[in-house]
């Protein structure tokens, strides 16, 4: 990711929000895809740990990494009691463990952030930490444009269902100001799944799109990748 998103992440503080929309995110997942209790789970660009708090107690084995090095140092502080988690550093200054293999790959609202040619690389990378008839499940996809103003409404529905809207008013929407001032400088990626279905095709990935996102951000997609069980 650029630099300026790598600044924006790095200087951004926890929020009673992040915590809802992991929840909400993981109910979503559990419902559309399910988990496996024998699961070995990669949570790519884990943020503050939030997600992974809730899918830890759930599956065998999960492994999270996050560009960011403040939100990894926050992750692993949080999941310090969870004795079935371990944390990746950045792949190139610290190696991640040959043969490490995954059931799931799960990369929730990272994808935008990425150049396409990054999210190439990553494309690659993933294929091959793969386990046979496992999956990558990108969420939040942006394939058109979409309105701000709607996404803050959305926000702000989820966050009264959930009891915090007025903390989310107080502060969130503050912190939305300078998200959109990085938007601007760094524009979010864009990808068609035509482009995203030849890209992972080329890898031996088949693409399947969820009838609806699995974040609360209904104006963008959630893309399941699968490799067959029969592949290496």
């Amino acid at each position: 990711m650029e630099n300026q998103w790598h600044a924006y992440w790095d200087r951004l503080e926890e929020h009673i929000i992040f915590r809802v929309e992991a929840a909400d995110y993981v109910t979503r997942l559990e419902a559309a895809l399910g988990l496996e209790p024998g699961a070995r789970v990669l949570d790519f660009g884990c943020g503050f740990g939030f997600v992974g708090e809730l899918l830890a107690p759930r599956v065998a084995e999960l492994y999270a990494f996050d560009a960011s090095d403040q939100m990894q140092r926050r992750a692993q502080l949080r999941l310090a009691s969870h004795a079935n988690v371990r944390f990746l550093g950045p792949p190139g200054t610290t190696p991640w463990p040959a043969g490490l293999r995954f059931d799931l790959i799960l990369v929730n609202s990272v994808a935008q952030y990425m150049p396409l040619d990054e999210l190439q690389q990553w494309l690659g990378r993933w294929r091959a930490m793969l386990a046979p008839g496992g999956h990558v499940v990108l969420s939040d996809l942006l394939t058109h444009d979409v309105d701000p103003l709607r996404e803050v409404v959305e926000l702000l529905v989820l966050s009264a269902r959930r009891g915090c809207l007025m903390s989310v008013v107080r502060k969130a929407l503050g912190e939305l100001r300078q998200y959109t001032k990085t938007r601007r400088v760094r524009p979010l990626s864009q990808i068609a799944f035509g482009d995203l279905r030849e890209r992972a095709g080329r890898l031996g990935l088949a693409v399947d799109v969820l009838p609806s996102n699995l974040t609360y951000k209904k104006a963008r997609a959630t893309a399941v990748l699968s490799m067959s069980a029969t592949d290496p």
